[in-house]
């Protein structure tokens, strides 16, 4: 069924018969003018409804749940976007700086997309399709290397200074204009001694890197993209470390922590492990702050129910100490 127009008067009318407490008077109506109805209401609700709906009834929410509520939620949201895309800017420089080093210095700084610079086996594998499937997806990432300098050759000052004045671009340029997703396939891709040299310079397993690169190129495209992300559930997994252990944080049973592995949490062990201490300090400190003010504007759900949403273990301040 195709859905009708309807305009903000409307909604908020549909709103109140859902049992959700919109004033007549005062901000609701500007708060529908400012923000999308589909990113605030249909994005924010979950957490706030009483009876979900059906194919012949709609949502319940409630009893006094206020617009403002969702509406703070949604504030919260946009600032932990804003807190971790910027340590996540720093750790993705940060990666992207000791990808172009090692494999620069292992196979130099002209001529680096060759196909045996890279891994052609997938470990624990030996055969001749999965060989191929792996050489695949190393012509791939070649190929879509040498797009970036294409698209960026009259446009990006520094990558078209290399090429019209040497006629190649060196990796520790040309990591500026790679995607975090694509560092990420040229991480996954490296031999796996020089995977390690990477790990070894941020003190990480390079499996281990592996996923924290996967899961942090997650986050950080939520966050550039203006999605939902405090109760953000990846695919992807890090593994258990110490910092899980050192909070004691309940095992599942799997054997796998219950808090911290693809959740939001995850993402701030993530940057526990890549951050300088000083940075990640701040960080804890601007998403305590955050939380604060949402419990404040909290009142027919407590701050536990969002933190439990976010992955976040009762102790989780303790990860300052750790």
């Amino acid at each position: 069924m195709s859905k009708i127009f309807k305009t903000h008067n409307q909604q908020l009318t549909i709103l109140r018969k859902r049992n959700l407490d919109v004033p007549k008077t005062g901000t609701p109506k500007r708060i529908l003018e400012k923000e999308n109805y589909y990113n605030l209401i249909n994005g924010y609700k979950e957490l706030f409804i009483d009876i979900p709906s059906t194919s012949t009834t709609p949502e319940k929410y409630k009893t006094d749940t206020h617009i403002s509520e969702l509406k703070a939620l949604y504030d919260f949201d946009f600032e932990l976007r804003m807190i971790l895309l910027k340590r996540i800017f720093r750790v993705e420089n940060n990666i992207k700086s000791a990808i172009a080093y090692f494999f620069s210095q292992k196979y130099g700084h002209d001529n680096y997309l060759k196909l045996e610079n890279f891994d052609l086996l997938i470990s624990g594998t030996a055969s001749e399709k999965n060989k191929v499937f792996r050489i695949k997806e190393i012509i791939d990432l070649i190929k879509g290397v040498q797009g970036e300098i294409a698209k960026n050759v009259t446009k990006h000052e520094a990558i078209k200074h290399y090429m019209s004045q040497h006629g190649y671009v060196p990796l520790w340029v040309l990591v500026n204009v790679l995607t975090f997703g694509t560092t990420g396939k040229f991480f996954k891709l490296m031999k796996q001694t020089d995977r390690q040299n990477v790990g070894r310079s941020f003190q990480i397993n390079e499996a281990d890197l592996n996923n924290i690169i996967g899961l942090l190129t997650l986050v950080r495209n939520k966050c550039a993209h203006d999605e939902r992300l405090f109760d953000i559930i990846t695919k992807t997994q890090i593994a258990t470390n110490h910092i899980h252990r050192s909070l004691h944080i309940p095992l599942n049973s799997g054997g796998q922590p219950i808090n911290g592995t693809h959740d939001l949490f995850a993402a701030i062990i993530s940057l526990k492990l890549l951050s300088t201490k000083l940075e990640f300090k701040k960080m804890i400190t601007e998403i305590k702050d955050a939380i604060e003010v949402l419990e404040n504007q909290l009142n027919v759900i407590s701050i536990d129910v969002v933190l439990d949403k976010m992955g976040f273990p009762s102790n989780w301040l303790d990860i300052r100490s750790i």
